[in-house]
């Protein structure tokens, strides 16, 4: 009996945790996402970029993304899916050589502003959509924000 309980705890927990490796593998498998969109309360901020996702393993590192828009001023976020896929957290890093605040730039602030905890509305191997009212910035604003696969 106890080894029934045990093996039934087990295949959960193991059940659980793919399903958060299976969303983070998706996004991870497409390494470099459009950012089509990012709106504010369906006010369109100006996102012409690319996303540069990081990492190949979940559980050995944080998984990272480099937030390019196309010249040198790129941002970088942590992110993780949570509560087997249902949803995902942005996390603004800010890199040591921008310590002093000197060398920050508005794509470092738009990251900070949006880090937060946004709900997985769409989930596919080529496109991905998430939504948020828990953001730095923009609490109690609904922020979306559209990925493609380039």
């Amino acid at each position: 009996m106890k080894i029934l309980a045990f093996t039934s705890i087990l295949a959960v927990f193991l059940f659980s945790c793919n399903k958060e490796k299976r969303y983070s593998k998706k996004l991870i498998k497409g390494e470099t996402w459009s950012v089509e969109s990012i709106s504010v309360d369906g006010t369109s901020l100006n996102t012409n970029s690319t996303w540069l996702v990081k990492g190949d393993d979940i559980y050995e590192t944080v998984s990272q993304v480099e937030w390019n828009p196309g010249n040198a001023n790129n941002a970088n976020f942590e992110w993780q899916f949570k509560e087997k896929g249902k949803k995902w957290v942005l996390n603004y890093l800010q890199n040591c050589e921008e310590c002093d605040g000197n060398l920050t730039d508005e794509l470092d602030y738009l990251a900070y502003n949006l880090s937060g905890t946004y709900t997985v509305e769409k989930h596919k191997r080529k496109e991905m959509i998430f939504t948020s009212t828990e953001t730095q910035q923009y609490a109690n604003q609904k922020v979306e924000i559209k990925l493609v696969r380039e």
